[in-house]
């Protein structure tokens, strides 16, 4: 056990972060992924643009392209029209001063022609053979108005997407528009979730006196899933130390990460964290933090372990605040700091200082079109309506000793972790 865990100190979960990221090797493993599979999956390398995006000089508009010197701002500018530039059919010919072609959006601009006009701003001879611009267009038009040059998206040759990123939609439409059609990504990293407890029974079976129905494995394989992992379901494991030493064994030859919930406090069924002691080391197991103040994370050979509390919302806190960015860097890709929002607070809230506190909140707006956010009725790490309930946390710093009604208070969206 490290020193971070000797005594009665609590560890800050800034310093946890810290200490534990630096101990973290990426997966080197990768594979080949189609578009169509790579959504949320971590690129392995630098991409890199093959093509000139826009690949020449188009119209931004529906109009025609002509050149600025011919247009009069004195009385309205006649010009023929000699032509079409279609999208996907361009007009090959150079197009001569005193003369337009009609261009249509994403058509290419034909050699000669400066600017494009819109087509609402024209007068178009009934069979389309000419047209007029009058004076205040003329006067107003600029040397490249609506057009969209070579290149001015992406350059060839430069870096499209750097390794590291997890793939979004976006991500993946960028690299299909350079007639990529894989990518090399990061294998999926492989997971491991339990849930300890004698008390804990699956749904669909008959509670016996003092059970409950397990639920934290659904929302944890719910937002590994959501992370882009491979989640193996270990079910519920009961308190009997030889079952979980054996089970914890097994599990870290062939996963990344070992993900518990219950059995790390200091009750005299809590055996994950000594087990965890004896088969490898524990890092810390015990944060200035609520809800969750025990959290064991350690590693068994190259597996980490990531033990978190037993009540519904702290494991979902910790997990957002701790698991995440672990898990991220395990997967090669770098955690943003959470999305906070400043917001007027709705509440009144009293607490003891010492550690940073997460409240399940709801954000709104008042009439004033101010961000206004409220809490849910009880502050119990035990509800977990209150997850449902809430559409992100308001964090409160270890210094805070308590928030008024009308106070600025920080609110980090759950859409910011990717939940929302």
């Amino acid at each position: 056990m490290s020193d971070c865990c000797s005594g009665d100190r609590l560890l800050t979960l800034a310093d946890a972060l810290t200490a534990v990221l630096s101990t973290i090797q990426p997966i080197c493993d990768t594979e080949t992924a189609p578009l169509l599979d790579a959504y949320g999956r971590v690129l392995a390398a630098d991409l890199i643009a093959r093509l000139d995006v826009p690949p020449h000089d188009n119209s931004a508009m529906d109009g025609y392209a002509l050149h600025l010197a011919d247009l009069k701002q004195d009385q309205p500018t006649r010009l023929p029209v000699i032509g079409q530039s279609l999208a996907g059919h361009p007009y090959l010919e150079p197009v001569p001063c005193g003369a337009t072609v009609q261009i249509t959006t994403g058509a290419v601009l034909p050699d000669g022609p400066d600017a494009v006009v819109m087509q609402e701003e024209c007068r178009i001879a009934p069979d389309g053979g000419w047209i007029e611009v009058e004076p205040s267009t003329a006067i107003r038009l600029k040397t490249g108005e609506n057009i969209r040059r070579r290149g001015e998206d992406v350059s060839a040759n430069t870096i499209l997407l750097p390794r590291g990123l997890r793939l979004r939609p976006q991500d993946v439409s960028l690299a299909a528009g350079q007639g990529i059609a894989t990518l090399e990504v990061v294998r999926p990293l492989r997971v491991a979730v339990a849930s300890t407890g004698d008390e804990l029974y699956p749904p669909g079976q008959v509670l016996p006196p003092g059970a409950i129905y397990e639920s934290n494995r659904y929302v944890l394989i719910g937002l590994l899933r959501r992370l882009g992992c491979m989640v193996t379901d270990m079910h519920i494991l009961r308190d009997d130390r030889s079952m979980i030493l054996s089970s914890l064994r097994d599990a870290v030859l062939s996963h990344d990460v070992l993900l518990t919930s219950g059995g790390v406090s200091v009750g005299t069924a809590d055996l994950v964290k000594d087990i965890i002691a004896e088969l490898g080391k524990i890092e810390f197991w015990r944060l200035a933090v609520k809800p969750g103040k025990p959290v064991a994370v350690g590693w068994i050979d190259n597996c980490m372990i990531l033990g978190l509390p037993g009540n519904p919302v702290s494991v979902v806190v910790t997990y957002l605040m701790l698991v995440r960015p672990l898990l991220l860097k395990r997967m090669g890709s770098e955690a943003a700091e959470p999305l906070r929002l400043r917001a007027l607070a709705d509440f009144q809230f009293r607490r003891k200082p010492g550690r940073r506190e997460w409240l399940r909140a709801r954000l709104s707006l008042n009439a004033e079109q101010q961000l206004i956010v409220s809490i849910y009725h009880t502050n119990s790490s035990g509800a977990l309506s209150s997850l449902s309930w809430a559409d992100g946390l308001v964090e409160l710093p270890e210094d805070c000793v308590g928030v008024a009604s009308g106070d600025e208070v920080m609110y980090l969206p759950f859409s910011g972790f990717g939940i929302g």
